[in-house]
């Protein structure tokens, strides 16, 4: 899921569903439904259907997208027709909500799509495209992507799902379904073009309509596109060529109603504002020119030269010594003189820009290139403006503008100086939770870079909010404490302050979440060990705090109300793992029961969803409880993951193509198989951990520091989740029971991997928490010294925290993915860093630890990290 911004609101300290406030509901959903129908409403839509109609799970659904001017009277339009045919339709709740869904953040699956019809069959569905058409003609919305226009109007047509069915697509992402004629449930594909199931005739009206449209968009375009950018909802970003020179260039392209800024200014009145712009400020050098604009079928295309070199963001990410552990200072002094300078020829351009007049307005790391002869350049123009002239932009990017610097130069100026922390610790967006980030950032820039204390504290000054806490305040010195003495009453006391945050967030008497967390766990059922209830539950209660009985009768009324789906981490499983250390031992075997419904259509192999998480739960159960039927369950699932690993079977990819390490690969498995040697003493078991771990090191690197991450794509991943600490406790275990001088240098550069001064992210599975958590599981080894501490310190810089007067109700919190919005789930948020700082007190003093029998088997179960 990348449509983080989505769920991203002014005002919430978390994600939610767009629309959850406001009381700007269109006048249909305000007024009582007429006789004989049945209006019922979830976050986002108000569905209206026939008492007595019973429609089919699936067929083909018409949507009417126009502009919010004309979609009051569309909704009109549509509810009178369908009320007196008793046609099935469904509207968005709220104007707000409609706005988003055209905005240029939004996700382009979504734009346009104000009105959904539910047609019962293809004589119904010819009435309505023909009746509607002829009754909102003149009225005009965003193409809806995924569809079939009808005609030139604002309707569109695709065959698809009418009840929310789910499956498992080829990347491990569970998805909207429709069945096919063999009951089979298969996803729903709603790429960015027309297409039909295979086994779904397409009705002679459509096909003709389909040819039609074919033969209008196919036009000439002046560019041969090489490769895709970038894509938004307001368009596309292209690498292109001219034909005629060889030139490359790069094609900025508008669609027409959509990229709706706050002023509900869309995409192509934008990008011919940044044509003007451009040739305004085209004979800079650090401004691209434009060569020219164009229409391509309905959509606006802007050519202008090409860049080359890496974006700002990249250029961190490759060249950022503070993202390895083994960089020394030469390195670091290098680095900073790069940074500085890159930083003036940046301030040098917008002082330029400045001078003709303009507001560049969206100065971010994204819009930032760095050539390759270190000169820098600005992209996309499409917000600058001149003040007193234009109008003020309503698009910026989080962590890189602020409600005391929102217009003029000091907009600019202000992104400037959030440039100036964000070249060395990019997290700026932290600054829109907890304004002391502004000193904190800048204090932690000196440290770990050795940048002059007086130029952070002057960056300081500038970004502190004027209703700011003053500076001379005394430094928050919790983490530093709690790291230096782990078993200590200050450790105590920062979890505790942690755990009060969890049980103040709880929301009981909403369905789709107890605690917020991640959005996914908007839509998944709430219950889930990543993002949901569960893994929060498990996250108190292993940590000694009390857990709510009412809590723990959420997590089982979710549990039984949602579709059954197997899954450690994301499905059933996890909940019945839970429910049982939680001495719910009967529901915990019901639920365990529903899961099973869906194990055999596991094919995925790692923990998250897939066969090893699965069977580490059976495994508990068969233990702790001795019944046969998990035993019989705990054998099938063995021999289906030892097949896969004895004959190196492929791994299915995860949703962000990954296809190793703890949560997606053979990492797990690993873990699996070393258990099963502890129960069984088969040394069977321990040649198919030694082969599932030697299966995701090959997709590991070693640099020439000794460092070992997993590598996927570009990217160099040391995280428990998704990185190679995952393999860090099946390294352990294998090599405590077979001595192996190679796999020992590879769990020394995995150990190393994961001491990095800068992490993006504070959460279990992508962030900071894990890398402690795997350093609480090493202590001792090679390159471990001091990392656990480090850690601990440094989880500051992404602590938010709330207090009341007394000090005694303060709470500590931390961001979710993306830093945008506070998460308590154990996956990316705040669970997750309690579980990890409860390890590592645990590492400090194991005599402590307190763990023994069920409770260890509980806390193995998970696939975490044990210290017991």
């Amino acid at each position: 899921m990348e449509d983080y911004f989505w769920y991203y609101q002014h005002g919430l300290d978390f994600y939610d569903h767009p629309g959850v406030s406001g009381a700007d509901g269109h006048a249909l959903v305000e007024r009582r439904e007429p006789d004989g129908w049945v209006m019922t409403n979830d976050s986002t839509w108000t569905f209206f259907r026939p008492s007595v109609a019973t429609l089919p799970e699936q067929g083909w659904k018409v949507h009417v997208s126009v502009t919010q001017a004309d979609a009051d009277a569309a909704i009109e339009i549509v509810a009178k027709y369908c009320f007196a045919r008793s046609v099935p339709f469904k509207v968005l709740t709220r104007r707000q909500t409609h706005l988003r869904q055209n905005s240029k953040n939004a996700p382009r699956g979504r734009s346009g799509k104000l009105i959904t019809i539910y047609p019962v069959d293809p004589v119904e569905l010819r009435a309505v495209l023909d009746e509607l058409n002829t009754a909102l003609e003149g009225k005009r919305g965003p193409y809806v992507l995924s569809d079939l226009r009808w005609r030139n109007g604002p309707l569109y047509v695709r065959y698809g799902g009418f009840d929310e069915m789910y499956a498992v697509d080829d990347r491990g992402r569970r998805v909207l379904a429709v069945r096919r004629p063999d009951g089979t449930l298969v996803p729903d594909s709603r790429g960015p073009s027309f297409r039909t199931p295979p086994w779904v005739e397409l009705p002679d009206y459509l096909a003709e309509q389909q040819l039609m449209a074919k033969s209008e968009t196919t036009g000439p375009m002046p560019y041969t596109v090489r490769k895709a950018l970038h894509f938004s909802n307001g368009g596309g970003i292209y690498l292109a060529e001219d034909p005629a020179s060889g030139k490359a260039v790069v094609l900025r392209e508008a669609r027409p109603f959509a990229g709706l800024d706050g002023a509900g200014h869309d995409a192509v009145s934008r990008l011919h504002r940044e044509h003007r712009t451009l040739q305004d400020l085209g004979d800079l050098d650090f401004v691209p020119t434009p060569e020219k604009v164009f229409t391509c079928w309905e959509h606006h295309f802007l050519a202008q030269e090409y860049v080359e070199g890496l974006t700002l963001m990249e250029f961190l990410s490759v060249h950022n010594p503070a993202t390895r552990g083994g960089a020394g200072a030469d390195e670091y002094r290098a680095y900073v003189d790069t940074a500085l300078d890159i930083v003036d020829q940046i301030g040098k351009a917008i002082s330029a820009i400045h001078d003709r007049g303009y507001v560049y307005a969206d100065l971010h790391p994204r819009n930032v290139m760095v050539r390759p002869d270190g000169r820098v350049a600005l992209v996309d123009f499409e917000v600058a403006y001149r003040p007193g002239l234009d109008p003020e932009p309503t698009i910026a990017c989080p962590g890189f503008v602020a409600k005391h610097a929102l217009s003029g130069r000091s907009r600019d100026l202000y992104a400037l100086d959030c440039l100036r922390v964000a070249v060395f610790l990019p997290l700026t967006q932290m600054l829109d939770l907890d304004p002391e980030k502004a000193v904190e950032l800048p204090e932690a820039v000196t440290e770990i870079f050795g940048v002059p204390q007086q130029v952070t504290t002057d960056l300081a000054e500038r970004l502190r909010p004027p209703s700011a806490t003053p500076l001379g305040s005394r430094r928050n010195t919790e983490f530093a404490d709690a790291a230096a003495n782990p078993q200590g009453a200050e450790m105590r006391s920062l979890t505790d302050a942690m755990a009060r945050a969890i049980a103040a967030s709880a929301t009981p008497e909403r369905q789709d979440r107890l605690f917020p967390g991640d959005p996914r766990a908007l839509h998944d059922g709430g219950y889930t060990m990543a993002h949901g209830a569960a893994g929060v539950l498990y996250a108190l209660a292993s940590t000694g705090r009390p857990v709510e009985e009412h809590h723990v009768d959420w997590l089982l009324a979710a549990a039984r109300r949602t579709p059954a789906r197997a899954g450690l981490w994301d499905g059933l499983h996890g909940v019945a793992l839970v429910l049982h250390g939680l001495g719910r031992e009967q529901e915990a075997c019901e639920i365990l029961e529903k899961a099973g419904e869906k194990t055999a259509d596991v094919n995925s192999v790692g923990l998250h969803d897939g066969l090893a998480g699965i069977a580490l739960v059976l495994r508990y159960m068969a233990v702790v409880t001795g019944d046969s039927r998990w035993q019989d369950a705990l054998a099938a699932i063995d021999y289906r993951l030892a097949v896969i690993v004895s004959t190196s079977g492929d791994v299915t990819p995860a949703a962000d193509g990954a296809r190793a390490g703890l949560m997606h690969g053979l990492a797990g498995a690993a873990l699996f198989f070393l258990r099963r040697h502890q129960d069984t003493g088969d040394d069977a078991y321990l040649r198919l951990a030694g082969r599932a771990i030697e299966a995701d090191l090959e997709h590991c690197r070693v640099d020439a520091a000794g460092e070992v991450a997993l590598v996927q794509g570009v990217r160099s991943m040391p995280y428990l989740g998704e990185g190679s600490g995952g393999l860090a406790e099946a390294l352990a275990l294998y090599l405590r029971r077979v001595p192996d001088e190679r796999l020992a240098t590879w769990q020394t550069g995995v150990v190393r991997a994961c001491r990095s001064p800068f992490i993006v992210e504070p959460g279990l599975l992508q962030g900071r928490a894990g890398l402690v958590m795997v350093q609480a599981g090493n202590m001792g080894q090679p390159g471990s010294a001091g990392a656990g501490a480090d850690h601990v310190r440094r989880l500051a810089l992404h602590a938010v925290r709330r207090g009341d007067a007394t000090g005694a109700g303060r709470t500590v919190a931390f961001p979710g993915h993306r830093l945008l919005r506070l998460s308590m789930d154990l996956a990316s948020g705040t669970a997750g860093v309690l579980v990890a700082l409860d390890s590592y007190a645990r590492a400090a003093d194991p005599a402590a630890a307190g763990l023994s029998g069920k409770a260890v088997t509980w806390a193995e179960s998970t696939g975490l990290p044990s210290t017991a």
